[in-house]
């Protein structure tokens, strides 16, 4: 359990968009964090629209959907999903990544975990929906924040993550994007 507990504290090291130009770091930690909180109020607001969510689902997996990047380090989103077989590989060595990581637990807990972070964002479900919207959201709030404080370069990445937040077909995540005039 203790190395597992001091290498997920990694993540406060990780810097996302590393190979970008930025003007304020942002830690995989972070990141996370802000997940888990967008993901709690998409939820919410999923509810409110008549759906039915399971919460601790959406916070248990925002809270560990990149768990693996304490060994791998921020793998840049474009280079990820450049090539069919490349994003195969590399979801393949995440999984590796993982099961390494968690094997440090518990058996049973690492079990649990391990089936969290598989289906941590995935598009079948309404919960990894929620999760996925979550992290391109968290992803967009970051974008504008640095173009705020002058950095141009992030505009290009606005225009592909609210192109991927529509694809989604969440209303809550169109509530959201209209509410930060999108």
């Amino acid at each position: 359990m203790k190395k597992f507990l001091q290498r997920i504290r990694g993540l406060d090291r990780i810097i996302r968009f590393s190979a970008r130009n930025r003007i304020k770091d942002e830690s995989v930690s972070e990141h996370c964090f802000h997940v888990a909180l967008i993901g709690m109020i998409l939820s919410d607001l999923e509810r409110k629209f008549g759906n039915k969510v399971d919460i601790e689902k959406v916070l248990r997996s925002a809270l560990l959907h990149d768990m693996e990047e304490c060994i791998t380090g921020d793998i840049l989103s474009d280079f990820k999903h450049a090539d069919k077989k490349l994003s195969k590989e590399i979801e393949k060595m995440s999984k590796k990544f993982v099961s390494l990581l968690l094997k440090d637990l518990p058996r049973d807990l690492g079990i649990f975990y391990q089936k969290i972070w598989e289906n941590s964002t995935n598009l079948r479900s309404l919960e990894g929906k929620i999760v996925k919207a979550a992290d391109r959201i968290e992803a967009l709030l970051y974008c504008l924040e640095e173009i705020e404080m002058g950095n141009k370069s992030f505009k290009p990445v606005v225009r592909k993550v609210i192109k991927e937040l529509k694809s989604l077909k969440l209303k809550s995540v169109n509530f959201v994007l209209k509410e930060l005039g999108f």
